[in-house]
């Protein structure tokens, strides 16, 4: 089995300006995710699909570098739509029986090569079609719709203690793959028989806001373990207002 990683980065974040190229202990985002792929041996090349100048260079044996149009670099477009893109690009490559992608996207700049072996281990061993990485968390969640508030994950009336509660899954972002012709049927990177690969919470941070960095910036200098909670009390924060 061949795996390609595709690592995609567009410019013009809201959020955080140039988040791709933003540095953490003297390495840019983009760069933690090329470095993990880079030292993953499962991983035969790596694809960057990107309009951003500054991260274009010319191709070496490993790494292909992909101009992506603006028209699929709007805020409403699909990771999706950049993959198709490069696999419409790079025929002659995606046209190979076995092929399997590893998407690594740069939100995810704790993510380590270990994480990417093993996920592809788990992927081979299960004879999954598509995987993501997640990491578990028990979480008593609530939605609010039209000014009425409920609880979607437990019982008004049977509240569990902390100890008896089943843990959910958290879907990270960090890590996701996925047979490269089934994509081609499905448009989607997750599909038929979907596995998971289980994170620390630590190595699960996602960073879309300015204070995700400045946690990804505690970690990096500081390792403290305090500040796992506090990224899981954000986590639960999302999801209860989503």
């Amino acid at each position: 089995m061949k795996y390609i990683a595709i690592i995609p980065a567009r410019k013009g974040s809201k959020r955080i300006k140039n988040k791709n190229l933003i540095k953490i202990k003297n390495k840019s985002m983009f760069d933690y995710t090329l470095q993990a792929a880079i030292n993953c041996k499962k991983i035969s090349k790596i694809i960057i699909t990107t309009n951003i100048r500054k991260l274009l260079k010319k191709n070496t044996n490993k790494i292909i570098y992909i101009k992506r149009p603006e028209y699929l670099c709007k805020d409403d477009s699909s990771t999706e739509s950049a993959i198709w893109h490069v696999m419409n690009s790079l025929k002659r490559i995606f046209n190979n029986k076995g092929i399997n992608i590893v998407l690594l996207q740069v939100t995810s700049p704790l993510r380590s090569s270990k994480d990417i072996n093993e996920a592809i281990i788990n992927y081979e061993k299960n004879k999954y079609n598509s995987l993501f990485s997640a990491f578990r968390k028990k979480f008593s969640i609530w939605k609010e719709e039209k000014n009425f508030l409920y609880p979607v994950s437990y019982s008004l009336k049977r509240r569990k203690r902390g100890q008896y509660m089943k843990k959910n899954l958290v879907e990270n972002g960090a890590i996701y793959i996925f047979n490269a012709n089934g994509f081609k049927i499905y448009k989607n990177r997750l599909f038929k028989k979907i596995g998971v690969y289980l994170m620390s919470k630590r190595n699960s941070l996602e960073i879309d806001e300015i204070d995700d960095l400045k946690l990804a910036r505690n970690y990096l200098w500081k390792q403290g373990t305090y500040l796992e909670q506090v990224y899981l009390d954000r986590v639960q924060n999302f999801i209860l207002t989503h």
